[in-house]
């Protein structure tokens, strides 16, 4: 083989490796533009996430005042409930007794024999 055929097949394998090296390169870069969008993409949602992770703390901390502000007002219902039937069974025995003194039976009493 003469020394031009052997520059030729070399040149044309070399061209060959640098057309291979310009496909892999160019693949490369496709892959890197779309591992940028992918990252974008994902700082975007986790973005959102956190957002949306604070305004439920937020409706969160709303919430418990609501509730501790429920919980005080059950709690002093509970304490008026129970002096008012505390009041009541006191009366009931008041007039109970006083019915007694008069000598009236109430109606839902049986008379005594």
């Amino acid at each position: 083989m003469s020394e031009i055929e052997e520059l030729r097949r070399r040149l044309e394998a070399l061209e060959a490796r640098v057309d291979e090296v310009a496909e892999q390169q160019a693949a490369t870069r496709h892959l890197a533009v779309n591992s940028d969008r992918d990252v974008a993409a994902l700082q975007e949602q986790r973005r959102a996430d956190v957002q949306l992770m604070q305004a439920l703390r937020m409706t969160q901390l709303e919430h418990s005042k609501v509730l501790e502000a429920h919980t005080k007002t059950l709690a002093e219902h509970g304490k008026l409930l129970g002096a008012l039937v505390s009041g009541q069974v006191a009366l009931m025995d008041q007039v109970g007794a006083i019915m007694d003194h008069l000598g009236v039976t109430p109606p839902e009493r049986p008379a005594e024999d």
